[in-house]
């Protein structure tokens, strides 16, 4: 019965859109109206994320989006002008960045003014460890890149999603604190819970996922530990420009999976963006801009070592078939 209704959700949806589309095309007054009032860079944009391909992406994840609330919401979003904001921070996500949040119980203090970072940046915190009876176990100040795990594992993932001007509370379950062969001088017990207190200074390079920008959707939910800076993940990439639907990257024609840390500068930005807090499991469907495909290190990635994608055109990253280490 629940496929059954999710079909007929599919279907009106389906229709909803061939309707505008078939209305578009009418040239009604009203829509000329709106169109004359647009801005250049507004119609250039819908042109970039309108058409049969985007549609056909939209109803390969609509059935299990639209079994929860947020997902109706989001499609009740994407019928209206692709321009404007989508509902949501980072538009609709199944296992979001608030599984991690939740992981390590943080909390913001302060809105900040540059970022937000994502792995692989490279940042200068200030923090504090200290144990559950608030005896300080370590201080410092210290830059290093997020995934490269320097002082705990929890710290990198309490400052993923900080911006500069941040402070952050967390706590730091015993699994993401202790590791005998790094930090053994801190004093860390393996079985201890840590509090941590980071204050965000500066990120390098200002090249981020912005806010809006970029649209993340989940076909399938699980309840697994999701990825984090520094883990290490096998996965299925494939990278698709949606003006007009032509696939640039696909390992599956390559036959060869992507084997990365998250975090790793080498390749494109918004690879750690997505992976970061992703359930290995299912489709992780990713829409943003060229300027997220840059990576963090050289600026060139190891995925396209001779050009740059269009900065301001959309692509889509699908990120699936899963394996982890």
């Amino acid at each position: 019965m629940q496929k059954f209704l999710s079909l007929v959700i599919t279907a009106a949806v389906l229709y909803m859109i061939f309707q505008m589309k078939t209305d578009n095309k009418s040239g009604s007054q009203d829509t000329e109206k709106a169109q004359q009032q647009s801005t250049t860079a507004s119609t250039t944009e819908n042109q970039n994320l309108t058409g049969n391909f985007l549609e056909k992406t939209v109803s390969n994840v609509l059935i299990n989006v639209l079994k929860t609330e947020e997902g109706k919401l989001f499609f009740e979003n994407i019928l209206q002008p692709v321009n404007k904001p989508i509902a949501g921070i980072e538009g609709f996500k199944v296992n979001n960045a608030d599984l991690i949040k939740s992981m390590f119980k943080i909390n913001d203090f302060g809105e900040g003014t540059i970022g937000p970072a994502s792995c692989g940046h490279v940042v200068t915190v200030s923090y504090q460890i200290l144990d559950l009876s608030n005896n300080m176990v370590d201080q410092q100040t210290k830059t290093f890149t997020l995934g490269s795990q320097p002082v705990i594992a929890g710290l990198d993932n309490v400052i993923v999603g900080m911006m500069v001007g941040q402070t952050r509370h967390a706590i730091i379950p015993a699994k993401y604190a202790y590791q005998a062969d790094r930090y053994k001088n801190l004093g860390i017990d393996q079985d201890a819970t840590y509090k941590i207190n980071v204050a965000l200074k500066e990120i390098l390079p200002h090249n981020f996922a912005k806010i809006g920008e970029v649209k993340i959707f989940d076909d399938e939910i699980a309840y697994r530990v999701p990825l984090i800076c520094g883990d290490r993940a096998i996965f299925n990439a494939k990278i698709t420009k949606l003006a007009n639907g032509k696939v640039i990257y696909d390992t599956v024609a390559k036959s060869q999976k992507i084997q990365m840390r998250i975090g790793d500068i080498n390749y494109p930005m918004i690879f750690s963006h997505a992976l970061y807090g992703k359930i290995p499991i299912g489709t992780r469907t990713v829409i943003a801009k060229g300027r997220n495909y840059k990576a963090l290190g050289a600026g060139v990635s190891v995925l396209f070592p001779k050009e740059q994608l269009p900065t301001d055109e959309y692509f889509m990253l699908e990120l699936s078939d899963f394996e982890t280490e």
